[in-house]
């Protein structure tokens, strides 16, 4: 598994280098701005807030305070007790990197699909059950983590991120992935394992120049579907787990 880190690291170092230089404050990076962890210390400069860094706290609910900061690039609530996600989330227009990763949510809310900046997006450990179809506005996502939720289907939208090179989906419910999946051209990270897929469409062979590791660990897939896979991706680092003589 050390290969697989290796390359997920260098994805997300790389996704998260583009996000920053994208960025001009005055000749400052965002990297060299102040991470705030005190939403106390926060109010008081609200227009200096570039990074805010909440995770841990023990909230059920996002402060209104953070929707004051319309500076921010950088929000992690991560490791909380927050349940949902208020439509305000919207009006943090500036946001490039989001994570909400290992909350309560049950719910994506589409408000977040407004925030067209965003680069990196993490809601893993969560308990969502679906993504909306906006989340094709969010055309320069290059990171998606939507893992450990509750995702029974993913949207064919999802074909619209053209520009993600990582897409995080293990352990959800999904039994398929949608054909719109070869539209990905830039994807080089595809992690899977761990859902009910039983195979993928053949459109994932449009991602034969790009793609370098392709994570089917956990997956019921047929040795006859697992054959197929490699032959529509010979050149992709796969790791499946044992075949089968299943349908």
């Amino acid at each position: 598994m050390n290969k697989w880190f290796f390359f997920l690291t260098i994805i997300f170092s790389q996704v998260f280098c583009q996000s920053l230089s994208a960025q001009d404050y005055d000749s400052i990076s965002l990297a060299k701005q102040k991470v705030f962890t005190s939403l106390e210390e926060a109010v008081k400069s609200p227009q200096l807030v570039y990074r805010l860094q909440l995770k841990n706290k023990r909230l059920k609910h996002i402060p209104a305070e953070v929707f004051t900061f319309t500076n921010l690039q950088e929000l992690d609530l991560s490791k909380n007790g927050i349940t949902e996600i208020p439509a305000s989330i919207g009006a943090l227009t500036n946001l490039q990197i989001l994570s909400l990763s290992k909350n309560k949510i049950a719910v994506f809310p589409v408000e977040i699909c407004d925030l067209h900046k965003l680069s990196i997006l993490n809601v893993s450990g969560n308990k969502i059950d679906e993504l909306p179809p906006q989340i094709a506005f969010l055309k320069n996502l290059t990171f998606l983590d939507i893992s450990a939720n509750k995702i029974l289907l993913l949207t064919p939208s999802i074909g619209q991120l053209t520009k993600l090179k990582s897409l995080i989906l293990n352990r959800n419910n999904m039994r398929a992935i949608p054909p719109e999946i070869g539209e990905l051209q830039n994807l080089i990270y595809l992690d899977i394992w761990g859902t009910l897929i039983t195979g993928l469409p053949d459109e994932i062979g449009k991602l034969k120049n790009n793609l370098k590791v392709l994570d089917l660990r956990v997956d019921v897939i047929s040795n006859d579907k697992q054959s197929r896979i490699q032959k529509l991706l010979p050149d992709t680092d796969i790791n499946f787990s044992k075949g089968c003589n299943c349908p």
